[in-house]
């Protein structure tokens, strides 16, 4: 079933044209019934199709969802409202997330994403040790078919200075360098409207998971 309609991409794209909160304000209802309850819909199905594969995710539908609100503070930009809507679902509390999946819909482009995009000091330090310790393994799951066919490869920045105990391993494997661990998928628009959204969803989420259980 679509879980959108048409007047979801027509809202984003209004929106750009006129970012403010008096648009917004008139608009409102319209976002409460054509963006956030079918998102809260989308990722309670989501959740519990997961839950088929990984009986503990299970985390609140509405704690997963991200803020239409811009975070303004130290941005030049003051548009008021982001151009898309935003779910993560993970395992983890927002201080401390596990990879899961996440997927934003927008009236230019969509994505589903995984992996690690703000890793803790701590998580790096052992992201990175478990790829020197486990090379080969590394090194087989980010060659997947799936997960290339679905995701087509990490990406992060990554640190200019390599720590002398890693020299060997990053010649071997750059990737030990990065900051950050994770991957994305970009969708047309026309992706929220999609019949069988949860089961793509879903099939992102499969590609991406034994990468991501290796990164726990």
């Amino acid at each position: 079933m679509a879980y959108f309609t048409q007047d979801y991409l027509d809202f984003f794209q209004e929106l750009e044209k006129n970012n403010s909160k008096d648009w917004f304000d008139q608009n409102r209802k319209r976002y409460e019934n054509s963006i956030r309850k079918p998102m809260i819909s989308l990722v309670e199905d989501v959740i519990t199709g997961m839950q088929d594969y990984d009986i503990n995710f299970h985390p609140e539908p509405r704690k997963c969802l991200g803020r239409i609100n811009r975070d303004i503070r130290f941005s030049k930009d003051k548009t008021p409202y982001n151009l898309h809507f935003f779910a993560h679902i993970s395992k983890g509390s927002k201080e401390n997330t596990n990879p899961g999946i996440a997927f934003r819909f927008g009236g230019k482009d969509s994505g589903i994403m995984s992996g690690f995009y703000n890793p803790s000091k701590e998580k790096l330090i052992g992201i990175k040790q478990k790829i020197q310790n486990q090379l080969g393994e590394f090194q087989q799951l980010k060659s997947d078919k799936n997960f290339i066919k679905k995701f087509g490869e990490i990406q992060g920045e990554a640190y200019k200075r390599i720590p002398s105990e890693m020299k060997a391993t990053f010649e071997k494997e750059p990737l030990i360098a990065n900051k950050q661990f994770y991957y994305v998928a970009v969708k047309e628009p026309q992706l929220a409207l999609a019949e069988n959204l949860k089961e793509i969803i879903i099939d992102h989420w499969l590609a991406a998971k034994d990468l991501n259980d290796f990164f726990e």
